[in-house]
């Protein structure tokens, strides 16, 4: 389809382009994320009608990014923060959120309006992808206050139609060392997303154990510590997840599992006698998280 549009287009279209007069185009995306602008004047109304029967129309793409918008950009891509301390001051703190949606958001500023709605600190959202980018949250205060992040990730997907995944930062002050930051936590997403992809908010927490596995020169010889791996399917190995998951409550585990509490409580009971290792308890459970989640990453 590409092929045939620059095809007819010829020098009126561009495809995955930043041009300088992007209001000169009218903006669509395919289904498979690319971005075409095509120049107005040479877009009939008709065209235009029929383009977007199987194009998404993407409203606003000609806004002009405010300076702010772009001293932050200017930073996350280049590390240059001259524009940023000469426009504002800045803030002591910051958090990044980064976030990757599963289909291209048409309307950024819907965007940014319902996620600002949902913090209560300013924020500035910069675009890195059609498909990804980073909410920048300034802060007076090393505090983090809690965010029901769960419920924004319910409340973005049904209002854009689409499934969104966040790593929350942590809070660092604005200094030298905040750019380094900013990439550690940026990897630490890509990780998570590779070797837990079915979950939609990561916070650190969820990450420290795959840095500890990551890389690691013996992982076989870690495994043989693990031998029940080998004798539980994947149907229990996820049961156990979960209920460690839901810090080791059983109904909470047995709600999200769609099973009876005693069944659950049947399942751990038996696990325990299988393995020797009492999930209940801390020593236990944290043995036996850090075993499956060795065993999803080794099967990556």
């Amino acid at each position: 389809m590409l092929e045939r549009l620059k095809s007819y287009y010829k020098e009126a279209i561009v495809i995955n382009e930043q041009v300088a007069d992007a209001a000169r185009y009218e903006w669509f995306y395919t289904k498979e994320g690319d971005k075409i602008g095509i120049d107005k004047h040479r877009l009939s109304k008709q065209e235009k009608q029929l383009l977007s029967i199987f194009l998404t129309p993407i409203l606003g793409a000609d806004r002009t990014m405010s300076e702010e918008e772009q001293a932050w950009q200017r930073w996350i891509m280049h590390e240059d923060a001259t524009m940023l301390q000469h426009l504002f001051s800045l803030p002591p703190y910051c958090r990044f959120i980064h976030f990757i949606t599963k289909r291209s958001v048409a309307n950024k500023d819907d965007f940014y309006d319902a996620v600002s709605g949902l913090f209560p600190d300013p924020i500035t959202i910069v675009w890195e992808h059609e498909h990804r980018g980073v909410i920048i949250e300034k802060k007076q205060k090393q505090a983090a206050e809690p965010l029901p992040f769960a419920d924004i990730i319910d409340t973005l997907a049904t209002d854009f139609y689409a499934t969104i995944h966040l790593f929350i930062g942590q809070i660092h002050p604005y200094d030298d060392q905040l750019y380094e930051s900013f990439r550690y936590e940026k990897r630490c997403f890509e990780l998570a997303q590779t070797y837990m992809p079915k979950q939609t908010v990561y916070q650190m927490e969820d990450v420290i154990p795959l840095l500890l596995i990551h890389g690691h020169p013996e992982l076989e010889t870690v495994k043989k510590a693990f031998p029940f791996l080998k004798t539980l399917d994947d149907e229990w190995l996820r049961i156990m997840q979960t209920f460690l998951q839901c810090n080791l409550n059983v109904s909470m585990a047995a709600k999200k599992l769609y099973m009876h509490r005693n069944s659950l409580q049947y399942r751990i009971d038996k696990f325990i006698e299988k393995t020797g290792i009492d999930i209940k308890h801390f020593k236990g459970a944290v043995a036996v998280y850090l075993a499956i989640l060795l065993q999803q990453y080794t099967d990556q």
